[in-house]
């Protein structure tokens, strides 16, 4: 799955938004064809997934060594 601009000029594929699409989700294979959103939509997915998928912080090596001489102590 990935998220591309869209070459083509289509509208956005959500309900009620009469916007053309600026990027298209595609599935290679899996749906018949991509879907087309607008930035608009995009930004409105995209807060609305945040709310329930959040993205967690990569562990600094740096970090790693003090948790494991604080461990050993």
């Amino acid at each position: 799955m990935q998220i591309e601009k869209c070459n083509k000029q289509t509208k956005c594929d959500f309900l009620g938004c009469n916007n053309l699409a600026d990027y298209a989700f595609s599935t290679k294979g899996i749906l018949k064809r991509e879907l087309a959103f607008c930035e608009e939509c995009l930004k409105g997915m995209y807060d609305e997934m945040s709310k329930i998928i959040t993205p967690k912080g990569t562990t600094s090596p740096f970090k790693l060594k003090s948790r494991i001489n604080k461990e050993m102590k």
